[in-house]
């Protein structure tokens, strides 16, 4: 708890151990998935090219640009070295770089900002599959190798750490039984999926129906998460290497295209009980989009979209909750338009640009404590966790403090 309230963390991070895809992926997929080695020929750190080409685009992009602090300077070390960090020269995750970012070093990040439970998301699986074209059959084993590796970490504490699954997105049949497999066999609470058009499909296109529809029997959570360099990112075209501009861009503008796609496409009319979490890209965003499309709804609905019964303001405070991280001047006034309990809170520990472990004091500093509580408990709404999810939480961590007072 924090503060003696409930906390949700809608959207923590974990760090992939370097020989993940060794270890977990399918080997006749092996010679496909090329990682960085050692002097030992050792997997390490770097990036991951996948059929001839880097998961990433940042590599290819700014691939003429040098670093801007020497080698062995507390910023040289994190996974954006072009870019400036909150956390790299702070000390703040020293006890989780010594951890190697093991299950253990999330509980006790949790322990830091007072989380009761989190959903875990990746790092460098934010843009695995992140492309078009991509062999169907890879997808998924690239998925299942991330689903089957998460799933074994957070056994470390199974009632604080539950995860989204990654979904083989290349073939819409493929993630639906991925997700049926995650959800039945591992324990998986939702799905990661990214706001992107994937060959050429979008998210208001009937060929997604499947996944909203399994979604729903399953009753578990769809959470779109944007992450800057996806190869089929229209970000990469408009501002080239900069990635100044892809991060500012690419977390609020896809969100924002793929809540648009879904809420004029009929998504959560043909789907009333779907949750769907829109996650790290702030939220002060969702009211424009509102009244912009309720202006239109007049001149158009009738005509265009005569599918939908409710508003969109409706939708979204039936289906949707966005997230927050906590110091965005704005919360309050945002919480006063769609409502604190339609917001959740990411700590997105452990990436270069969070404020962890400061996340739940700048919410409390920065909005009254009524809408404080209603935020840290909006993943709870999100991903359908209740009074029993939140008893085993307190249970293993209680157990947890017990064990260590004991040592």
């Amino acid at each position: 708890m924090k503060d003696g309230m409930r906390f949700v963390d809608c959207d923590m991070h974990i760090m992939e151990p370097v020989d993940l895809f060794r270890k977990y992926l399918d080997p006749k997929f092996h010679d496909r998935v090329v990682l960085a080695v050692d002097q030992h020929g050792n997997p390490k750190r770097g990036p991951i090219i996948i059929d001839n080409e880097p998961t990433s685009r940042d590599l290819e992009l700014e691939q003429h640009r040098k670093r801007n602090q020497p080698k062995g300077h507390a910023l040289a070390a994190v996974s954006q070295p072009l870019s400036g960090s909150r956390m790299a020269a702070s000390g703040r995750l020293d006890f989780a770089m010594e951890r190697n970012y093991d299950a253990e070093a999330q509980i006790m990040g949790m322990e830091l900002e007072g989380i009761d439970i989190a959903v875990l998301f990746p790092t460098t699986g934010l843009s695995l599959t992140a492309r078009d074209g991509m062999d169907p059959q890879l997808s998924l084993a690239l998925c299942q190798a991330y689903n089957n590796w998460i799933h074994e970490f957070c056994q470390a504490s199974p009632d604080q750490l539950k995860f989204a699954a990654m979904l083989p997105l290349h073939d819409v049949n493929l993630a639906c039984a991925e997700l049926v497999r995650c959800v039945n066999e591992l324990g998986a609470v939702g799905s990661f999926v990214r706001p992107n058009m994937v060959n050429g499909i979008f998210w208001h296109s009937n060929y997604w129906n499947p996944l909203f529809e399994i979604h729903e029997a399953l009753d578990v959570t769809m959470g779109f998460h944007e992450g800057t360099g996806a190869r089929y990112s229209h970000m990469n075209t408009l501002y080239g290497e900069n990635r100044f501009y892809r991060h500012v861009a690419s977390h609020w503008i896809e969100m924002q295209q793929a809540l648009i796609a879904m809420l004029i496409g009929g998504v959560f009319e043909f789907y009333p009980n779907l949750r769907v979490g829109y996650l790290e890209a702030q939220n002060s965003w969702v009211p424009g989009i509102l009244t912009r499309i309720e202006w239109d709804y007049p001149q158009y609905r009738d005509t265009h979209a005569p599918y939908l019964s409710l508003t969109p303001r409706e939708y979204f405070e039936r289906n949707c909750w966005a997230a927050v991280e906590g110091s965005e001047p704005e919360i309050e006034a945002t919480a006063s338009v769609i409502g604190a309990e339609r917001m959740c809170i990411s700590t997105d520990y452990p990436h270069f640009d969070s404020n962890f472990p400061n996340v739940s004091n700048n919410l409390l500093n920065n909005v009254s404590r009524e809408t404080a509580e209603k935020i840290l408990l909006g993943g709870a709404g999100l991903y359908g966790f209740g009074e029993s999810h939140f008893a085993k939480a307190a249970s293993a961590a209680d157990a947890r403090a017990a064990s260590a007072a004991a040592d």
